[in-house]
C-alpha cells in the first residue's frame, strides 16, 4: 500500500479504483486523485469516500497505483 497520495503517486501513474460490488472500475490521473481525495489522502480515506457511480456503493472499492 502507499503513505498517501502526494508521497506515492507520481505526475505519471494512475489510481485504480474498482466497485466491490458491481465490479465498475475507474482510473484516475493524479492531479485528479489528489484534487477530489487530497494529496494526504490515505488508503482508507479514498476507500472510505470512494462512491460507484454506476450502482452508488459507498466505502466498498479496492484501490490501487
Amino acid at each position: 500500500m502507499f503513505q498517501n497520495l502526494h508521497r506515492s503517486l507520481a505526475a505519471s501513474q494512475t489510481l485504480k479504483i474498482q466497485c466491490d460490488v458491481c465490479d465498475h472500475f475507474a482510473s484516475l490521473t493524479a492531479a485528479e486523485a489528489k484534487r477530489v481525495f487530497g494529496p494526504d489522502a490515505k488508503p482508507a480515506d479514498v476507500r472510505r469516500r470512494a462512491k460507484c457511480k454506476v450502482c452508488a456503493a459507498s466505502g466498498r472499492a479496492r484501490v490501487w497505483i
